[in-house]
């Protein structure tokens, strides 16, 4: 019925910990890291016998419905074994995987609740599910191989379902977002047609975890000095607008969503495609939207013409008299929208996907964004954020000048098409001492704003915190209310 095979790893356990009935282990060895699913109770092909007639006679009877309750599914499931005969000693075995299987995502349940995995990759039956670990890095192999293909498919199926977009041999490749019943999200592409995959069906999953990972975190995995947080911190909130750039997987949504932590008091609103960007539960004034496209299976579905983008989206928050304005991912022309919103006061967050500042001009200004050569000077500072094989760092922190409206001497400088620009490095990384160094009196924004010494501040203050273990987000930003209350900062921003 399960249709898998569980491996051993090899090596000796560095840390384990539970996740949805079954036991995390991480293992070390000469080749690397292993991820161990240990589930509650072993399976054997005797087993998953049983649990394939339970849940046949389940199925049969009609008693699982949509809305049924763990405890009643349990008291379903003990009769449904009375009646089919299982063993007693292989009772509880039976009751635990039926309950993975009816209620849940079958074998896969552990890892889709896991939060501390930031990516599932299944590679299609007889090879082993990999994942990205958030501690142990990343393409860790685990101990869990499928072997059924069509079993597999109906498991990611039923996520699909939820959601309401069709995996079949008409939409073989397709994409999808879930919330589990913890608060993670979980982003799905499929691919599961032999015509379009060798070894189908290739399932990648991208896991966003109930709470942002917060600006602590991001300085205690070195991702980010203190002093490089406070300052995009003090910037960010005096509306100087922060582009995060980066390839695929690099974390810009993550720096991005940790900024937004250490701003409790402002007036955030947020569109996104996929809502990824989290904020504190004590987040109140706060707007938080994603699009609603139209696909080509929704065409003759009632109100599929009424599609919503993120460029409306923008639009409409710009009217909602936000502070700071955040779109989660800019790829078109919607940040035409953001810049009009930076360049009339609001400030403005994104993220980028581009290597280093130049591209991302390049891209700007190309015939598919079309962004004016004078607009970029919406963008005040570019952080960029790499994936290197030790984690995920901050390469780079760059200011842009406009030099026709801000005349000043800086070395390093671009030519727009007829605009010419300042670029200040403010902000590098130092592989020597695996450190984010940022040179603050090279800052002009800084200058501008005259807040020096409150970003030393502010350094310091988030440097005690991440020596305190103070890590969770909902509890950095209940320090940051009291930094500002004991500051009085509140009234002058």
């Amino acid at each position: 019925m399960l249709d898998f095979t569980i491996n051993t790893c090899s090596g000796s356990v560095l840390t384990e910990y539970k996740s949805e009935g079954a036991r995390i282990q991480i293992y070390q060895s000469e080749d690397g890291y292993c991820y161990n699913v240990s589930y509650a109770f072993p399976y054997s092909d005797k087993v998953g016998e049983y649990v394939y007639k339970v849940v046949e006679y389940l199925t049969a009877h009609q008693i699982i419905r949509p809305n049924v309750t763990r405890e009643e599914l349990g008291k379903l499931v003990e009769m449904a074994m009375a009646d089919v005969g299982v063993p007693k000693q292989l009772r509880a075995a039976v009751r635990y995987y039926v309950q993975l299987e009816a209620a849940d995502y079958s074998y896969l349940t552990p890892l889709l609740y896991d939060i501390m995995l930031e990516n599932i990759n299944i590679n299609g039956v007889d090879v082993p599910i990999y994942v990205d670990h958030r501690e142990y890095g990343y393409n860790i192999e685990t101990n869990i191989v499928p072997k059924n293909r069509e079993n597999l498919i109906k498991i990611v199926g039923r996520v699909y379902a939820e959601s309401g977009r069709p995996l079949n041999e008409q939409y073989p490749i397709q994409d999808t977002y879930i919330k589990l019943r913890n608060g993670a999200l979980l982003r799905f592409a499929t691919a599961m047609s032999t015509r379009v995959a060798r070894n189908s069906p290739y399932v990648s999953i991208r896991v966003q975890p109930p709470l942002p990972i917060s600006p602590t975190e991001l300085i205690k995995r070195r991702t980010i000095s203190p002093l490089a947080m406070a300052y995009l911190w003090y910037l960010f909130e005096h509306h100087k607008s922060i582009m995060v750039i980066g390839g695929t997987g690099a974390g810009k949504t993550t720096v991005l969503n940790a900024l937004l932590v250490l701003l409790p008091h402002k007036r955030l609103a947020i569109a996104e495609e996929t809502p990824e960007i989290r904020v504190p539960p004590t987040y109140q004034n706060v707007i938080m939207l994603y699009t609603s496209p139209m696909y080509d299976y929704m065409k003759n579905l009632p109100g599929s013409e009424s599609a919503i983008y993120l460029i409306d989206l923008v639009k409409y928050l710009l009217r909602a008299r936000p502070d700071i304005v955040v779109i989660g991912e800019s790829r078109g022309r919607e940040i035409h929208e953001l810049i009009q919103g930076v360049l009339t006061g609001h400030g403005g967050g994104t993220t980028f996907h581009a290597e280093d500042i130049t591209e991302v001009f390049m891209r700007l200004i190309g015939e598919t964004i079309g962004v004016s050569a004078e607009h970029i000077s919406a963008f005040h500072v570019v952080t960029t954020v790499k994936k290197l094989e030790i984690g995920r760092r901050v390469t780079a922190i760059t200011e842009v000048v406009w030099l026709r409206v801000h005349p000043y001497v800086i070395p390093t400088k671009m030519k727009i098409k007829d605009e010419e620009y300042g670029l200040i490095n403010v902000g590098w990384y130092d592989p020597k001492t695996d450190g984010v160094e940022v040179d603050l009196k090279k800052s002009y924004w800084l200058h501008k704003l005259g807040g020096y010494d409150e970003v030393i501040e502010r350094a310091k203050f988030l440097t005690v915190l991440t020596e305190r273990g103070i890590l969770e987000a909902g509890k950095v930003e209940e320090a940051v209310r009291n930094y500002y209350r004991e500051h009085a900062l509140v009234r002058k921003t």
